[in-house]
């Protein structure tokens, strides 16, 4: 019997789950020839992106010494989301290597600043994993969309 409240089980394994629909996507496209799907992946990963960067002001609030204000982590949270809006509007190929590179980025800040880097173990080890296949996957579908036959 699982343990419904055991966080080390269950974040990873809904955010694993989180790249179904990325996959699914990828799937539609190129079986399916559904126009709309390169579109709705790259949707998909502007909800990613803004929710993880979203989550930075909660993480930064709760981890910062009342009487500070977490003014850089809060900065960057509001910069990326205007980028990642940015990204989105782009031509589609460009627009999906761009996004994988934002996701690298979003991780790269999440290690080099203190108030992220205080997260448990196994939401680090996690972060990075599905960082690497979801910055995979939008190459992916990159590369398939710059194809020929994209």
């Amino acid at each position: 019997m699982p343990n419904w409240q055991d966080r080390t089980v269950w974040v990873p394994a809904l955010t694993y789950l989180g790249l179904l629909p990325f996959a699914a996507c990828i799937v539609a496209d190129q079986v399916f020839q559904a126009p709309l799907a390169s579109q709705i992946f790259q949707a998909y990963g502007l909800s990613i992106a803004t929710f993880l960067l979203g989550s930075w002001w909660g993480i930064a609030l709760t981890r910062t010494g009342s009487g500070r204000m977490p003014w850089l982590e809060i900065g960057l949270s509001n910069v990326f989301v205007i980028l990642a809006v940015m990204i989105f509007l782009m031509p589609l190929a460009g627009g999906l290597l761009a996004q994988s590179g934002l996701f690298v980025v979003l991780l790269a800040v999440e290690r080099w600043r203190p108030v992220f880097r205080s997260a448990p173990s196994y939401y680090q080890r996690m972060r990075r994993r599905v960082t690497v296949w979801v910055a995979l996957l939008h190459a992916l579908m990159a590369a398939l969309k710059m194809s020929p036959a994209g």
